[in-house]
């Protein structure tokens, strides 16, 4: 009888120490398995703040190249969402503008949320505002968080944001959520 407690003990060890957590570990992430819901050209945001929502709607975006009197240019990609309701019309829209050498686009990768304490031209870093009809008639501007671009192609670019945007009231909303954003032709 103890041979077989032994024996059981042992098996329960190595399941809850090695089977399980390989289980877990493989199963994958959860922003994964959200991020592939999107669908092309939609976006699915969540809006917390005093009010809470939740923003399912289109996904558009252009690419820019900015060149000063210098010759040094700056990518810009202009990221627009919308709710795609005509009555109650609420619309998302980020400029992220980089300096690159390389190649002329947008990386792919993290792009953090600078202070802006300057115009936008020659900008370097993310912007980004909200109008939002029916939650405030004040506009809301983006303060803090990122915006990641997973994939950037010529026709689609796929991403997540985390960001908070504030009014000049002081209301602030916290923005996250996936997007899979077409070409604006």
């Amino acid at each position: 009888m103890f041979k077989i407690i032994q024996f059981i003990a042992k098996f329960l060890k190595i399941f809850f120490f090695g089977i399980v957590p390989f289980i877990l570990l493989s199963g994958g992430t959860k922003s994964d398995f959200e991020s592939t819901r999107v669908e092309k050209g939609t976006c699915s945001f969540n809006i917390d703040g005093e009010l809470s929502f939740h923003l399912n709607g289109i996904a558009s975006f252009t690419k820019e190249i900015e060149e000063d009197k210098f010759g040094n240019t700056i990518d810009k990609l202009l990221l627009s969402f919308s709710s795609g309701n005509d009555r109650k019309k609420q619309t998302l829209e980020f400029i992220i503008a980089s300096k690159t050498k390389m190649s002329h686009d947008v990386p792919v990768g993290v792009h953090k949320i600078k202070n802006l304490d300057r115009l936008l031209n020659k900008f370097n870093g993310v912007y980004g505002f909200a109008d939002l009809g029916g939650i405030s008639e004040l506009p809301f501007f983006i303060k803090s968080g990122d915006i990641t671009i997973t994939e950037s192609f010529s026709n689609k670019v796929n991403g997540k944001l985390e960001v908070q945007l504030k009014n000049a009231d002081g209301e602030s909303l916290n923005v996250e959520g996936f997007f899979n954003a077409e070409i604006k032709i």
